[in-house]
């Protein structure tokens, strides 16, 4: 990794990468389809739009697993300029042709290359719960350009995913600054922006990859584009593609409202360890495991959430876990280490309240007994 010493420096050599971006070059992004990939990506897209007066290509993927030949081989197409990779642990030598920055924040241990750089707060911040998300870091970057623009609410929605309310409370006292209609929550915390409006607009921006995959995530970015200014715009599905967006969060709803049933029929509940395991149904939207997870894990904060699913595109099972961090004292990271040395061959990670989990079906049993043997 880089020599950072801190987060300005991480902003600072940013600012350096995109400064070597001029008008008319070709730019891609990859990024996460999940709510902090997106909101990153429509950050980071206005920015390069107010500098070079042209938007770059989009590409949204489910993880680094989906760096495909197939997306390999449409931006040797393309031909960019400049790649940047946005939440996704991405080894730079797989991007080597390409120029540009891969920035993450997951757990992990991944080299730099000379024309591909990798870039992960880790490399100074020790503790995981300080550890900031990438919307955060695009917020940084895009307000060391243009200070006075009111797109905090953008980044907002990415944080409140990724479980960082709490160490990027200056992201939300701006919004309230800016909109103070829209957020004006004086105790800022996970529990409570989850409740409030971000929420709902969390749910907004993830249901596009829940319903239409990669071109819902796509959707939910130039939604975040057209409504930069005009948050109420995005709410009320007031422009092309936030319209869109709104009716795939209705479908979502409908979804909640059957899994928030279905788990008091179905759900096994370990009053001893506070844990809930809950085998979704079949359904066609996606990425339902982790969607599940975390409306359970509101709807029961003291419990930890385990929601298990069929992985996409294979026959092995996926688990998403969660814990309302503010109730439990339990570090997933951890606990997922420890599994992984008595099952080395199951696969995950995460951040210490969250974490996804693929293992084959026959395996299951075995990771449940481990698990709570291990909290």
């Amino acid at each position: 990794m880089n020599d950072l010493k801190n987060i300005d420096d991480l902003v600072f050599l940013l600012k350096n990468k995109i400064q070597n971006v001029k008008s008319g070059d070709k730019v891609c992004i990859i990024h996460h389809d999940d709510a902090d990939g997106c909101t990153s990506a429509a950050l980071l897209s206005m920015l390069l739009f107010k500098l070079t007066n042209q938007f770059p290509d989009l590409f949204p993927i489910r993880g680094p697993n989906n760096l495909s030949r197939n997306l390999l081989s449409k931006l040797k197409t393309v031909n960019p300029d400049f790649v940047f990779t946005l939440d996704i642990s991405i080894e730079p030598k797989k991007l080597g042709i390409f120029n540009g920055f891969v920035l993450d924040h997951h757990v992990q241990n991944i080299e730099s290359k000379e024309n591909m750089i990798y870039i992960n707060p880790r490399s100074f911040e020790n503790i995981d719960d300080k550890v900031p998300p990438t919307s955060c870091m695009i917020y940084k970057l895009y307000k060391s350009f243009f200070p006075n623009d009111k797109i905090a609410w953008i980044a907002a929605i990415g944080i409140t995913e990724d479980h960082r309310v709490e160490i990027c409370k200056d992201v939300f006292l701006e919004v309230s600054k800016d909109y103070p209609t829209l957020f004006n929550e004086k105790n800022i915390n996970q529990e409570n922006v989850e409740k409030s409006i971000f929420g709902e607009l969390w749910d907004m921006v993830r249901s596009g990859r829940m319903i239409k995959r990669n071109e819902g995530a796509k959707i939910a970015v130039q939604a975040l584009i057209e409504c930069f200014d005009d948050p109420q715009k995005f709410i009320n599905g007031l422009s092309t593609n936030s319209y869109t967006l709104r009716k795939f969060y209705e479908n979502i709803e409908k979804e909640t409202d059957k899994i928030l049933q279905d788990v008091l029929k179905n759900g096994k509940f370990y009053e001893a360890k506070k844990v809930i395991v809950y085998e979704a149904k079949f359904s066609k939207i996606n990425s339902l495991t982790s969607f599940a997870s975390d409306k359970l894990r509101q709807r029961y904060p003291d419990w930890i959430i385990c929601v298990v699913g069929r992985e996409y595109g294979s026959q092995n099972k996926k688990i998403s876990i969660r814990l309302e961090q503010t109730r439990r004292n339990v570090n997933l990271v951890e606990v997922l280490n420890k599994i992984k040395e008595k099952m080395p061959s199951i696969k995950g990670g995460g951040h210490k309240s969250a974490v996804g989990v693929s293992l084959q079906k026959n395996q299951l049993n075995s990771f449940f007994k481990i698990f709570l043997d291990s909290i």
